[in-house]
């Protein structure tokens, strides 16, 4: 909550004293004792805002069990972009392999920016030494241009909230509290359209829709479940992270994707992000 600042109004009362004669020598006054004075009312402490990070958030992966490293850089102060960057190590088939990739995402839009996503890989999957030798390290010249160029802050940004199971509305559907700045639980549904493992490797994928709810305001939805995303078969949000901005005006909900890959599958990170309505 912002502090507000209280304008105290100070009424001024005028006294007048009587013209007349006086006929009768006044008595003097009684002396009364004075009213033990009352102790004002402490103002109620406001809550300060919550402090953000002061560093980006990092999640470790696992190489063994295709898991990527998900690493979220922060926000810009107006809450309206969005930093986060996943790291694929392979799936071990070959020396020099995986992939670096940054995204960097319009909140209001759910979009990404123009130049908003940078992928770096190997120049080949054989090459000794590996070229480049540090997929992240070659990847950080062009971060930091776009971080710059978007008013990105590293580590501008709250610890995660983790989305909590609830009640299903019907079969085929989960659904998930999740905690908003305001106080209030909103209950997002998830839905995976398209999710057959079996034919995955035919690159066409799967779609899924994300709605949240919230009782007495119309339903925010964040995914339509139109867009099939190859080679991924699932989506979930029981290993997803909510990430609010600093000022409280956006959210960017990471929900997680199973994608059949050379040797298993593998587990990586997407974002939808929205403006926070009104009265949320």
């Amino acid at each position: 909550m912002r502090p507000r600042h209280l304008c105290a109004v100070l009424l001024a009362s005028a006294c007048t004293a009587s013209n007349g004669p006086t006929t009768t020598a006044a008595r003097p006054a009684t002396p009364q004792a004075e009213a033990p004075a009352v102790p004002s009312a402490p103002a109620a402490a406001e809550s300060p805002p919550p402090a953000a990070l002061g560093a980006p958030y990092e999640r470790p992966g696992d190489p063994r069990q295709q898991i990527d490293k998900l690493t979220v850089w922060g926000w810009s102060r107006d809450g309206r972009y969005f930093a986060f960057e996943t790291f694929d190590a392979g799936p071990g088939a070959a020396t020099c392999e995986g992939a670096a990739r940054l995204f960097v995402v319009d909140t209001d839009s759910n979009i990404l920016v123009e130049g908003g996503y940078v992928e770096v890989r190997h120049k080949s999957p054989d090459s000794q030494p590996c070229d480049p030798p540090d997929l992240r390290a070659a990847l950080a010249p062009r971060r930091t241009v776009l971080l710059e160029k978007y008013a990105i802050e590293p580590g501008y940004l709250l610890p995660p909230a983790e989305p909590q199971e609830a009640a299903a509305p019907r079969p085929g559907v989960k659904a998930y509290a999740i905690l908003l700045p305001s106080g209030h639980s909103a209950t997002a549904t998830l839905e995976v359209l398209g999710g057959n493992r079996e034919r995955a490797h035919e690159g066409r994928g799967a779609a899924f829709k994300l709605d949240l709810a919230l009782p007495n305001h119309a339903t925010v939805q964040l995914e339509p479940g139109v867009r099939l995303r190859p080679y991924i078969w699932n989506y979930d949000l029981d290993r997803g992270l909510v990430f609010t901005s600093p000022d409280g005006t956006h959210m960017a909900i990471m929900t997680a994707t199973t994608e059949i890959s050379f040797e298993g599958d593998r587990t990586a990170w997407i974002a939808s992000t929205f403006r926070l309505p009104a009265g949320w």
